[in-house]
C-alpha cells in the first residue's frame, strides 16, 4: 500500500511540473523578463544609450508580462524624449506610440499613472513645434518681403538720384 501511495505522489507531483513547465513554455519566464530588464537598466546607466533601447525594444517586442513590459515602456518612452537617437519628430511619435500602448494593455499599472505627465509634455512638445513650424514659414515669407522691400528701396534712391541729377542740369540750362 505504501508502494501504491508513493507512486501515486511521484506520478502526480511529475504532472505538476509537466503542467507547470507547459505554461509560458519556461517556468521561470518571468524571471527571466525580468533579468533583461535589469541588463537594460545597467546599460542605461553606464551610457549605453542605443544599446539599452535595443533592449528594451526586444523585451517589449515579447511575450507580455506585466510590472516587466509596463516599466519597459515606460523607460523606453522616456528615452525616446531623451535621447536624440532618431530625428525630434520620429521620437516623439514612437514615445507617444508607447504611451499609447502603455495606456492600452496595462490600465491598472503604476507606470502607466506615471505616463500622464509625460503625454502632457508630449502634447506640449507638438503644439511648440508646430508653432515653431509656423513662426518658421512667416520668417520666410517676411524675409523675402524684406529682400523685395530692400531692391525697392534702392531701385526709389537710385530713381532720386537720377531726378537730382536732371534738376540740376535742368537748372544750369536755364542760367
Amino acid at each position: 500500500m505504501k508502494k501504491f501511495l508513493v507512486i501515486i505522489l511521484c506520478a502526480m507531483g511529475l504532472n505538476a511540473c509537466t503542467t507547470f513547465h507547459s505554461l509560458n513554455g519556461n517556468p521561470f519566464y518571468r524571471h527571466d523578463q525580468e533579468k533583461k530588464l535589469a541588463a537594460a537598466i545597467k546599460l542605461q546607466n553606464e551610457g549605453k544609450i542605443s544599446s539599452a533601447v535595443e533592449a528594451l525594444i526586444a523585451l517589449c517586442a515579447e511575450r507580455r508580462v506585466s510590472g516587466v513590459t509596463d516599466e519597459a515602456l515606460f523607460r523606453l518612452t522616456l528615452l525616446y524624449l531623451g535621447s536624440g537617437l532618431e530625428s525630434d519628430k520620429d521620437s516623439l511619435q514612437l514615445a507617444q506610440k508607447n504611451i499609447e500602448r502603455l495606456r492600452r494593455e496595462y490600465p491598472s499599472s503604476s507606470w502607466t499613472g506615471m505616463v500622464d505627465p509625460v503625454a502632457d509634455l508630449l502634447t506640449t512638445a507638438a503644439e511648440q513645434r508646430r508653432q515653431n513650424q509656423n513662426c518658421k514659414a512667416q520668417n520666410q515669407t517676411l524675409s523675402r518681403e524684406n529682400q523685395s522691400l530692400s531692391k525697392e528701396s534702392q531701385e526709389l534712391r537710385q530713381n532720386i538720384e537720377k531726378l537730382k541729377r536732371l534738376d540740376l542740369e535742368l537748372e544750369q540750362k536755364r542760367k
